[in-house]
């Protein structure tokens, strides 16, 4: 498969993952869902603005207006200077991450109905429960924000194990042709038994009926046991971003 431009995965991550409220600032995009996660809470630079420095003085107001860190999300379709700009204002950059890219059938290969996987089309309050207990950080407040980013688009939510007590979970957003995998999560008891794949075969099979042909995901780029797993499964890398903040 031929990999898109670093832009264009920025933007179908950010449509995989929709922040609560947005404003366009030139061409970025400011995004805010009450400080629950970085990239809906963080800048989306992908794109050009008519002078770096106050751009970013902007975004810096619009977040404070919110009682909200500025963060800025980069990656290579950021502005060449923005980086410059960020250190010199005392941001410092982190959580490294790379964008992988498969094509979505031969994800799938290698899937069983034979596999207890369930997947749905929203997700159920055991679902939640699983990836929340593994991945949430906060209350019941910052959960039920949570729920509205993962419900804010077309999506598949697949699961493994009791309905009652799944002990993995997985999404994939649907985004026209593209599927985003997202919210893997599996309890430490149930590690180390290849949940994490089947979840993702498993999505992978179940996209095809929603017209899905490729997919991406983010994985942490220091994670070797996901890469390893991801490329096992025909993923490569084709972008990458990081994030900027104040200490």
């Amino acid at each position: 498969m031929d990999l898109p431009d670093p832009a264009a995965l920025d933007r179908l991550a950010d449509r995989g993952w929709p922040a609560l409220e947005r404003e366009a600032l030139q061409g970025w995009t400011l995004r805010a869902s009450a400080g629950v996660t970085n990239r809906a809470n963080s800048v989306l630079t992908a794109g050009d603005v008519e002078d770096v420095a106050t751009a970013v003085a902007d975004a810096e107001r619009w977040y404070a207006a919110r009682s909200l860190p500025a963060v800025f999300q980069t990656s290579p379709a950021s502005p060449v200077s923005l980086a410059d700009v960020l250190a010199a204002r005392g941001y410092r950059e982190h959580s490294t991450t790379d964008i992988l890219v498969a094509d979505r059938a031969e994800v799938a290969e290698g899937w069983t109905e034979a596999v207890a996987v369930r997947v749905a089309e929203s997700p159920s309050a055991a679902w939640l429960d699983t990836w929340w207990s593994v991945d949430g950080r906060g209350g019941a407040v910052e959960r039920e924000v949570a729920r509205r980013i993962l419900t804010g688009g077309r999506a598949l939510y697949a699961s493994h194990g009791d309905p009652s007590a799944p002990d993995a979970v997985a999404r994939l957003a649907l985004v026209g042709e593209w599927g985003g995998l997202y919210a893997v999560a599996t309890r430490p008891e149930a590690r180390r038994r290849g949940l994490a794949r089947d979840l993702a075969r498993a999505l992978a099979h179940a996209a095809s009926a929603h017209g899905v042909t490729a997919l991406w995901l983010q994985v942490v780029a220091e994670n070797a046991a996901a890469h390893a797993l991801y490329a096992s499964l025909g993923f490569r890398r084709a972008s990458g971003y990081s994030y900027w903040s104040r200490s």
